[in-house]
């Protein structure tokens, strides 16, 4: 793929997870699908930088922006005349609005390769998605959408889970906060899941994304045999464990999350059939 693509990720909803979505999966999806080039990471919040939690990741370039600026609106096509790949990262509330608006009003809107709205558990998450949605397409039409289902307990369970998106799965409850079937009628089935695993937490503690601690080309167990036999190095094997593990956990997220939510943005990307 060698169009320098441009996605949002976007909720009025704070707390969803917008950073983690933005920089565990948008980020690194830009960075393999555009040969491993730096993505430019645009981070408009003006009252928190979550990005920074990634502190050691060289898979982006990170830019804070000034969303309260009269300016916003020339800001925003500067950004999109770049031939660079870019994750923008939107804040909550009224930050989500004013982004949009100037998007709407600078044209940029009609660039935009793709709208991620991430989504939790809650009534309110849905209810949320789906005015984001509305708003959106009622601009424009055509755009792409992906529906991220975060924080997921069980993946075989999932559909019980996040009955705000799915409705009513039991046939039990019936509440105007559920989506079922009368909201995203074009894009209900493009969506992905992010389970709620350790991995995630442990991966910003190093300041890395999943992604890179999955591509590192380290035997931690070698060196943990290096260090075994020597008695000073207590601590060092227990990070090497500890390493290992998360190293271990990285891969297995990568290749069974990552690599599958990558091939279904493609299939909406390129207009496939979503399954």
């Amino acid at each position: 793929m060698n169009k320098k693509l441009k996605i949002a990720i976007i909720s009025s909803k704070g707390g969803v997870g917008k950073s983690t979505i933005s920089m565990q999966l948008i980020t690194p999806y830009l960075f393999e699908r555009n040969d491993n080039e730096m993505v430019h990471y645009y981070e408009f919040d003006d009252e928190n930088s979550d990005s920074s939690s990634f502190g050691a990741s060289h898979l982006s370039k990170r830019h804070q922006i000034n969303v309260s600026s009269p300016l916003l609106r020339e800001v925003l096509p500067e950004i999109f005349a770049k031939d660079e790949s870019v994750c923008l990262d939107v804040g909550a509330n009224k930050t989500t609005m004013t982004f949009i608006e100037a998007l709407e009003s600078s044209g940029m809107i009609n660039f935009l390769d793709l709208v991620v709205i991430p989504i939790l558990d809650g009534e309110q998450d849905g209810v949320n998605a789906s005015f984001i949605y509305s708003v959106l397409k009622g601009y424009r039409k055509d755009i792409k959408f992906l529906f991220v289902l975060n924080r997921v307990k069980d993946i075989d369970y999932v559909k019980y889970q996040f009955e705000n998106y799915f409705g009513d799965v039991r046939g039990i409850f019936t509440s105007i906060h559920s989506v079922g079937d009368n909201l995203f009628p074009e894009d209900k089935e493009k969506y992905v899941l992010m389970p709620d695993v350790e991995i995630i937490k442990y991966s910003r503690r190093f300041g890395l994304t999943i992604y890179e601690i999955a591509k590192q080309d380290r035997d931690f167990i070698e060196e943990l045999k290096n260090s075994y036999n020597n008695i000073s190095k207590e601590k060092e094997i227990k990070l090497l464990s500890f390493k290992n593990y998360v190293s271990k956990s990285a891969k297995a997220y990568e290749k069974d999350i990552l690599q599958t939510a990558f091939s279904k943005i493609d299939a909406i990307l390129e207009g496939e059939e979503y399954v």
